[in-house]
């Protein structure tokens, strides 16, 4: 189960890297500039989320208490955040659909 866990966790990593990355360039190539919508804060959100989630995990050891409930907080707050960043982005998917 433990290595499921980080399996998954890893992938997200990577995926929300590369939809980063994949969102920075398409918005770049299309408008030009970025932060044409709260898209972009609640991606950047999410990402920082992403990445605090995963550091906090690497600290959970007997050593280190406070770095499980932090862990299960900010996944609590990244469960949120991916609402926050499905709806924003659906509402960019529409400006490109005709």
């Amino acid at each position: 189960m433990r290595s499921l866990h980080y399996t998954m966790g890893i992938s997200m990593v990577s995926l929300v890297l590369l939809l980063l990355a994949i969102g920075i360039v398409g918005t770049l190539g299309h408008f030009g500039s970025l932060g044409h919508s709260s898209h972009l804060v609640a991606g950047l959100i999410v990402v920082a989320l992403v990445l605090l989630s995963a550091f906090s995990a690497t600290q959970i050891s007997a050593r280190r208490p406070w770095a499980r409930p932090l862990h299960i907080g900010i996944n609590i707050i990244l469960f949120l955040g991916f609402a926050w960043v499905s709806l924003t982005g659906w509402i960019v998917v529409q400006k490109y659909l005709p």
